[in-house]
């Protein structure tokens, strides 16, 4: 009947089928991890480089509708934290001028 996490619950697929609700639904439903993460990548290389505010511009509206400004805000950190700690990406601007790269690009070094 419902689906989400404590207090962020919303109506189930089949609730959302028979009452017309599917747009509801797929809005609060999250994709899976991977698109996210497929979609910085996707980006960056076309991009060649991308600040936090692209990135946030990105995903913000493919996020789910029950998460607020700071929740979005901190998956984003953690998708990007992963990118990093997984070496696709690097940042080679500044805490606060971010510049998100593709590792290897520009004889980027893994670690």
């Amino acid at each position: 009947m419902i689906e989400g996490r404590k207090p962020n619950y919303y109506i189930g697929i089949k609730v959302a089928a028979k009452t017309g609700q599917k747009a509801a639904y797929s809005k609060n439903k999250a994709f899976d991890k991977q698109y996210y993460l497929d979609l910085i990548i996707k980006a960056i290389g076309e991009h060649k480089a991308l600040n936090r505010n692209d990135i946030d511009e990105l995903l913000w509206n493919k996020l789910p509708d029950w998460m607020d400004g700071k929740q979005k805000k901190i998956k984003v950190n953690n998708l990007l934290s992963e990118l990093r700690r997984k070496n696709k990406i690097v940042n080679k601007g500044t805490d606060t001028q971010s510049k998100w790269v593709l590792v290897g690009s520009n004889n980027e070094k893994i670690n």
